[in-house]
């Protein structure tokens, strides 16, 4: 198979055949193969030109969708198996992307933890848990984590606390401070912060005496003795309060 002639299509280059073939080559493809060199083709060599070119063709997939964000080893190969495309095939690629230096676990983690830091209201715990749903080794994001400055992490769920009890209307005291410790909790920050933080600020405590008037004064017409108790005690704890704690200031 003699080649005529080539042309320019996108980022490809299409190679046409004196047999009315025609086929779509990526330049390196092209080079590496020799073609400018060549005018003409055996079958084998066709064959084994294609093939090259189907593999220049996922390294080129898996390129493009790194440059669109940093991306993992584990999300890449998840896109590759998404598109069709071998284990074998996805293997190599991986292989090249890396020592190409385009596919690092390292270096994104890094970048992962700067921009949720920065830029999301994530605590560590949460930030850490999104990187090991990600299959990314525990060791590399423990090395990264731990170079948290603690202070930066102190100062940001000061500020978020803060900003969440201007936001917080009709509850105060032990609710809030439940409510709030549960809130920060689920956005990956440590209970032992958290607390220590909230020992600082007002959070207009009534101990609960108020709550549970309301909720005597409601119920009292329906039940009473022990059956009173436990319904009142109940509707306390589903609001933050303990009716222990209620009865000793009474008492």
């Amino acid at each position: 198979m003699k080649i005529i002639k080539y042309k320019k299509i996108r980022n490809k280059y299409r190679v046409y055949f004196d047999n009315d073939i025609t086929v779509d080559l990526y330049e390196r493809v092209i080079i590496d193969n020799e073609l400018l060199l060549k005018k003409e083709l055996t079958k084998k060599e066709l064959t084994k030109i294609v093939n090259d070119n189907n593999k220049e063709s996922i390294l080129d997939t898996a390129i493009h969708y790194i440059e669109i964000k940093m991306r993992s080893k584990n999300e890449v190969i998840s896109y590759l198996k998404k598109k069709g495309y071998e284990d074998n095939d996805i293997d190599n690629t991986i292989k090249k992307l890396e020592k190409l230096n385009l596919l690092n676990d390292s270096q994104y983690v890094k970048a992962f933890i700067t921009d949720k830091i920065n830029l999301s209201n994530d605590g560590p715990n949460k930030i850490k848990n999104s990187l090991l749903n990600n299959n990314i080794n525990e060791v590399i994001i423990n090395k990264y984590m731990d170079e948290i400055d603690n202070k930066i992490i102190y100062d940001k769920l000061e500020k978020l606390i803060d900003k969440k009890i201007r936001l917080t209307k009709n509850i105060s005291g032990n609710p809030l401070k439940y409510k709030l410790l549960s809130y920060f909790i689920n956005q990956g920050y440590d209970k032992y912060m958290i607390e220590e933080i909230l020992v600082k600020k007002n959070l207009k405590n009534d101990n609960g005496y108020k709550e549970y008037t309301k909720l005597y004064n409601k119920y009292s017409r329906k039940y009473d003795g022990i059956e009173l108790e436990n319904i009142i005690r109940q509707k306390l704890y589903l609001k933050g309060y303990s009716l222990d704690e209620i009865k000793k200031n009474i008492d």
